[in-house]
C-alpha cells in the first residue's frame, strides 16, 4: 500500500470515524431530546437511566464518549485537548462540547497520524503502560469509543427514544451496484 493510501486509511479509521460517530451521536441527541419534550419527560431521567444498577448512566457514557477520542487524539497535535467529557451535566453541555470535540478533531491532519503511528502512547486507564498507536487504536481506543456510543445509544432505546440503526451508523455515501 501506497505511503499516502496509509496515511489515509489510518487517519479515516480512527479520527475520521469518531468525527462521524461523534456527529451521528449529536442527531441522536437531538431526537432524545425531542422525545423527552414530546413526552414530557424531564431531561435528567434520560441522563440519569442506566441499563443496569452497576452500569454508567446516559450522562457518564456520553462524557466518555467524548472524552476518548480527545485523549487519542492528542498524541497526533501540539495542541492541547479541549477539557470535555468530564463536566457535562445536560444536553446542552453535551452540544457544546460535541462542537469542541469535533472541531478538534478535524483539524488533524492524516498526514499527521501516519508520522505517530508507531509512537507508544499511554494506555488512558492505565499511565503506566502503553502500545504503538495504530495498535492502541485497533484493540483498545476505538473498540472503547464504540462501547459507550453503543451503550448510550441502548439507553435511549431502552427510555422509548424511536431510535434505528440508521441513527447509529449515519449517513454514509454509496453507488449503485450495476
Amino acid at each position: 500500500m501506497a505511503k499516502a493510501a496509509q496515511n489515509e486509511t489510518f487517519h479515516r479509521l480512527t479520527i475520521a470515524a469518531m468525527i462521524g460517530a461523534l456527529e451521528n451521536l449529536g442527531r441522536i441527541l437531538a431526537k432524545a431530546e425531542a422525545h423527552a419534550r414530546a413526552g414530557k419527560i424531564e431531561p435528567e431521567a434520560l441522563l440519569n437511566a442506566r441499563l443496569y444498577p452497576d452500569m454508567f448512566s446516559l450522562i457518564q457514557q456520553l462524557q466518555y464518549a467524548l472524552y476518548l477520542p480527545m485523549d487519542f487524539a492528542r498524541h497526533f497535535t501540539d495542541e492541547p485537548a479541549p477539557h470535555v467529557g468530564y463536566e457535562e451535566a445536560t444536553f446542552e453541555d453535551v452540544h457544546v462540547s460535541l462542537k469542541t470535540a469535533i472541531a478538534y478533531l478535524k483539524a488533524i491532519p492524516a498526514s499527521r497520524l501516519a508520522e505517530r503511528a508507531q509512537r507508544v502512547v499511554p494506555i488512558f486507564f492505565d499511565g503506566t503502560k502503553g502500545m504503538p498507536a495504530d495498535d492502541y487504536a485497533a484493540t483498545v481506543e476505538m473498540p472503547d469509543f464504540y462501547f459507550h456510543l453503543s451503550i448510550a445509544y441502548a439507553i435511549l432505546r431502552h427510555n422509548g427514544v424511536p431510535l434505528s440503526k440508521d441513527d447509529f451508523i449515519g449517513p454514509y455515501k454509496s453507488t449503485p451496484i450495476e
